[in-house]
């Protein structure tokens, strides 16, 4: 069949454009992908902090932070998404009516729609309040405040938005990362109902992460009552034991800090030399019962089936977007075998992952004259295309 010239030019464009979908359709429900191709395009991923959350200085571009080559590299490596941490104080603006700072928010949208074109998903993570302020209590003053929880589910509507703009088979939406509520966790779930319930409204084909308080363990997911939404995840992150993967972290426990050679796999043989290092009882304790515990993958897949189990039941889908360990302290072949049997265990049972992250003290990448240079036995514990 032949083509006119004009008609021609026409259509490649139109094709060049359908190439890139990165703005949001308005395909009803039916038309967009199954949920089942929508979660394969979010089944490896890897975080992005220090752009947008623990960011040093002013805002800047996303190629400031993470060029085309970083996005590159992680495309070729076989990851399918990244996550992207942000923290509201970065964004939010109490004095506005659309409580949005203008120049922030043009920076973040355009550093997605960056992503989305390199052939990347993005998982959108409202990371922190206030990391400034909040420190590890990420969800801050979020469900203590009642002013300020009302101000949230605003910001969050307003927010929403400005989100919509986006393929909802390319980014997925994650409203309240590791929520704490320490000692009130029953306060979180009508809370997080309410907030979904509102972005819902302003998304209605996107999928939202769906997560349980106390940091997002697995304990509190396994307490949720699920929504009466079936396009919602159900999120948790992985650091067990904690005592390993930490070990050595001055943010972390008092009792963490000190701790040096803590080994994986665990067992009461394995564990002499870190008890050797250590001066407080209490802190050797902590040693012994980890190395009686005899941690190792297939002890490490029975926590993870407790959540496949729940899911199961209650007929959702799971997504964990946080795992992995401290590079600075972790002996490399135990921090390599952690990371390999947790990824190896979430695959099994067909969890999407994200680990954490891509260039920091948990990095897969090193940096050297500010290019990223892979961590190869790490990449290969991920199941990742290192050649």
């Amino acid at each position: 069949m032949k083509i006119k010239t004009k008609s021609l030019l026409a259509y490649l464009i139109l094709l060049l454009i359908l190439s890139f979908p990165v703005f949001a359709s308005e395909k009803s429900p039916a038309q967009t992908l199954s949920n089942s191709e929508r979660y394969a395009r979010f089944s490896t991923g890897i975080n992005l902090p220090f752009w947008f959350w623990l960011n040093e200085g002013e805002l800047k571009p996303l190629e400031k932070r993470f060029s085309p080559d970083d996005l590159h590299l992680i495309k070729k490596l076989g990851l399918t998404f990244v996550r992207i941490p942000v923290d509201m104080a970065n964004i939010y603006a109490p004095d506005r009516d659309d409580r949005l700072k203008p120049e922030a928010l043009a920076l973040l949208l355009s550093g997605i729609e960056k992503i989305i074109k390199s052939g990347l998903a993005v998982n959108f993570d409202l990371h922190s309040i206030s990391q400034k302020e909040g420190e590890s209590d990420y969800s801050g003053p979020l469900g203590k405040d009642p002013r300020f929880t009302e101000e949230f589910i605003i910001f969050w509507e307003r927010l929403a938005e400005k989100l919509a703009v986006f393929d909802q088979e390319r980014l997925l939406v994650e409203p309240m990362n590791e929520p704490v509520f320490l000692g009130e966790e029953n306060k979180w779930p009508p809370l997080q109902a309410k907030l979904i319930a509102t972005i819902r409204k302003k998304l209605p084909y996107h999928t939202i992460l769906a997560t349980g308080a106390f940091w997002s363990n697995l304990s509190t997911l396994l307490t949720l009552e699920p929504l009466d939404d079936s396009n919602i995840w159900y999120n948790f992150h992985f650091y067990e034991p904690h005592i390993f993967t930490h070990q050595g972290a001055t943010w972390s426990s008092e009792w963490v800090k000190p701790l040096r050679q803590v080994p994986y796999p665990s067992s009461p043989e394995s564990v002499l030399k870190a008890i050797s290092l250590v001066n407080r009882e209490e802190i050797r304790n902590y040693l012994r019962q980890y190395g009686e515990e005899r941690w190792d993958g297939q002890k490490i897949e029975q926590q993870i089936l407790k959540a496949v189990q729940w899911a199961e039941r209650h007929g959702v889908r799971l997504f964990c977007n946080e795992f992995g360990a401290y590079r600075n302290y972790c002996l490399l072949p135990d921090r390599k075998a952690w990371i390999q049997d947790v990824r190896t265990a979430l695959e099994r049972y067909g969890i999407g992952w994200a680990m954490w992250e891509f260039d920091g003290s948990f990095g897969l990448v090193y940096r050297k004259n500010n290019k990223a240079m892979v961590d190869r036995d790490l990449a290969s514990a991920l199941g990742l295309k290192v050649n």
